[in-house]
């Protein structure tokens, strides 16, 4: 298993490791490209690659660049394999369209040939028939599944009328239209697409939900991105509805459609906006080719003695803590916040931007630093029960630890959340959870008055302090605090 497959958020590379240098040497012009030596690269040259390496007959024609092309695996064959590479090359460097996918693009080049089956014990070997071009378009479909690619082809269908993501037909393809789909499709999963079945579903207009329910029709997994259609569709509002980060909040699904926000849409979306929106900030963009690579090499560099351990408060010891400060920082960073705004302690954070370049690119902190830095925090050389104490009940304890921090540097508390934001806390966040369990109930008011008889024995935590501040808000703890939220528990009697 790769190392970022322990992070469902962390984007999945679609390069394969043994590709990197290829692929760079194929852009360097190390290794030709241009098989019928036309001047250009393109599918052609794939699939006369493709034809050679299934030992195919294209005479002498393209002979010397097909062998100067070779074993490209370096298994000391050439086989279908090789001729794969350069198609995934070709997927990753150029745009795709709807044409790449047409039989009658590559006629020219069509080749029927028979295949001969040896037989098992009891049976006769036996002779298939098969088509070049359609073997072609196969492997290139397949291709571009794995590598996510389709997304101009989802623009064509676009444009052509095949599907319309305005879903509320208002002119627009925006974060509204994000906000049915998602919708839409997390109760396509759950519900089999019946909206009797939830009441989310029953809040959505009718022509609304067919627009959705139409996009899942016209284009089935077997089309040309018919696969990736949930995630170009999402790329599609991104690019279209000019969405930034800032707008992904509970308040905007919940204003869109009653319910949306029980769907988690914000951690959600969220989280699918870093992966597929580019920042152009080389500290927040995140290289999932390299992550691998990256995070391996870390860990044998560490364990050889060559680098040190990731302990981002200087305590001797990596545990919840140096997890929380990498979380914060890293939300932070997507934030935009300054030094003097951050909750951070100064020489937690000055680690992070000077001695936390744990890939060697010259950047300490970027996203690729972080990632490996909590990866590693979180799983290596660690005991189950070390692992329990960074995970359980991991969002609350980060909340009371950011609450402690912002305390001492007197500034605003925050909150963060699963999706990686971080927002400041307001008076509606004053819910009266003094002990901070999760609930608000008469122990809270109790535990508000136990803390200011015996403040020694029943401490208030930062967090604590700030939720049961009801009375007055911002006024500090009193027993008025501790009657107010009994009055509050009353009026919901």
């Amino acid at each position: 298993m790769p190392a970022s497959a322990a992070y469902e958020h962390i984007p999945q590379s679609r390069i394969w490791d043994e590709e990197i240098e290829m692929f760079d040497a194929f852009d360097k012009g190390e290794i030709p490209t241009d098989v019928n030596g036309d001047g250009t690269f393109d599918l052609i040259d794939c699939l006369i690659y493709w034809a050679y390496t299934n030992r195919l007959d294209y005479n002498e024609e393209y002979k010397d660049t097909l062998e100067a092309l070779g074993d490209l695996t370096g298994d000391g064959m050439e086989m279908w394999d090789d001729a794969e590479h350069l198609i995934r090359y070709y997927i990753t460097t150029h745009h795709m369209s709807l044409k790449d996918f047409d039989p009658d693009t590559y006629a020219e080049y069509e080749q029927i040939y028979e295949v001969t089956h040896t037989g098992f014990v009891c049976h006769s070997p036996s002779v298939t028939t098969h088509s070049l071009v359609e073997g072609f378009i196969g492997q290139l479909k397949m291709d571009c599944s794995y590598l996510m690619a389709g997304y101009d082809i989802y623009c064509e269908y676009v444009d052509n009328g095949t599907i319309d993501p305005d879903l509320n037909a208002d002119g627009n393809c925006d974060l509204t239209d994000l906000t049915y789909f998602w919708a839409y499709s997390l109760n396509r999963e759950v519900f089999s697409v019946n909206p009797a079945d939830n009441s989310i579903s029953e809040n959505m207009d009718k022509d609304i939900f067919d627009r959705a329910k139409a996009i899942y029709d016209a284009l089935p997994e077997s089309a040309p991105g018919g696969d990736w259609r949930f995630n170009f569709t999402n790329m599609y509002y991104y690019e279209h509805g000019n969405v930034t980060k800032d707008m992904i909040t509970d308040e905007f699904f919940e204003s869109v459609l009653e319910g949306a926000s029980e769907l988690e849409l914000t951690r959600f979306v969220t989280e699918d906006y870093f992966s597929c929106v580019p920042q152009n900030d080389p500290y927040i963009d995140y290289d999932a080719k390299m992550f691998d690579r990256e995070y391996n090499a870390f860990v044998d560099a560490v364990h050889n003695g060559e680098k040190s351990l990731p302990d981002t408060n200087d305590d001797g010891i990596l545990n919840s803590l140096d997890s929380f400060n990498t979380y914060i920082f890293k939300c932070e960073q997507r934030a935009g916040v300054t030094d003097e705004q951050s909750i951070l302690p100064k020489y937690v954070r000055d680690t992070f931007k000077n001695a936390m370049d744990v890939n060697d690119n010259g950047l300490s902190g970027d996203m690729n630093d972080l990632e490996i830095i909590d990866l590693f925090i979180s799983i290596e050389d660690k005991t189950e029960e070390e692992m329990d104490e960074i995970c359980n009940n991991y969002m609350a304890r980060l909340n009371e630890y950011a609450a402690q921090l912002a305390s001492l540097k007197s500034l605003p508390p925050v909150k963060f959340s699963p999706d990686g934001q971080m927002s400041n806390m307001t008076d509606d966040d004053r819910t009266g959870d003094a002990n901070n369990d999760g609930e608000t109930d008469l122990a809270d008011a109790i535990f508000i008055m136990q803390s200011l008889a015996n403040p020694d024995k029943y401490e208030l935590s930062a967090l604590g302090k700030f939720k049961g501040d009801v009375y007055e808000a911002g006024g500090g703890i009193t027993a008025n605090d501790a009657l107010a939220i009994q009055n509050r528990l009353l009026e919901k009697e």
